[in-house]
C-alpha cells in the first residue's frame, strides 16, 4: 500500500514538472535551437501561461499571461509557438500544424481537418515540407518537388 502512495506522489511530481513547462512564441524557425534569454529573472518576464487559437478561421491567438493578462496576436506576424507540453505548432496561412518529425530532410506535421462538408467531425491529416520555413504540401512528392534528381533524401 506504502509503495502505491509513493508512486502516485511521484507521478504527481512528475506531471506537475510537465505542466509547469513554460510556452514560448516562436517568431523564426531558428527560434527552435535558441533558448530564452538566461540573463533576466524569471519574475520580470511576463510568463506565458497557455497559447490557444480562438478558431480554425480566425487570424488571432490568444496568449495567456501570469497574472491574469491576454493578449490577441496575430498568426501570421509569428512562425509558430511551443506549448508547456513541449510541443512545436507552426502557424501557416492562419492554421496551426503540430510538427510531429523534424529530421533535417523533410518535416512532418499533423492537423486537424473537417471531414467533407460537416464542420463538427474532423480528422487528422499528415502535412509535409522541405524545411521547416518551406510551403507545407498534402502530399511528401509536393513537398520534396524542388529536391534535385539524385539527391538522397534521409
Amino acid at each position: 500500500m506504502h509503495s502505491l502512495r509513493l508512486v502516485f506522489l511521484l507521478f504527481g511530481v512528475v506531471y506537475g514538472q510537465l505542466t509547469n513547462a513554460q510556452c514560448r512564441l516562436l517568431y523564426h524557425s531558428q527560434d527552435l535551437i535558441s533558448t530564452p534569454d538566461q540573463d533576466v529573472a524569471p519574475d520580470t518576464v511576463d510568463q506565458i501561461t497557455s497559447i490557444e487559437s480562438r478558431g480554425a478561421l480566425s487570424k488571432y491567438l490568444i496568449v495567456h499571461y501570469a497574472h491574469s493578462k491576454r493578449k490577441l496576436i496575430a498568426k501570421n506576424s509569428i512562425w509558430g509557438y511551443m506549448d508547456n507540453r513541449k510541443a512545436v505548432w507552426r502557424s501557416y496561412e492562419k492554421e496551426l500544424f503540430l510538427v510531429i518529425k523534424n529530421n533535417g530532410g523533410w518535416v512532418e506535421y499533423a492537423v486537424n481537418r473537417p471531414v467533407r462538408t460537416r464542420l463538427t467531425a474532423m480528422h487528422g491529416a499528415i502535412m509535409y515540407s522541405r524545411t521547416l520555413d518551406s510551403d507545407i504540401k498534402s502530399n511528401w512528392s509536393d513537398a520534396m518537388a524542388d529536391v534535385p534528381k539524385g539527391y538522397i533524401v534521409r
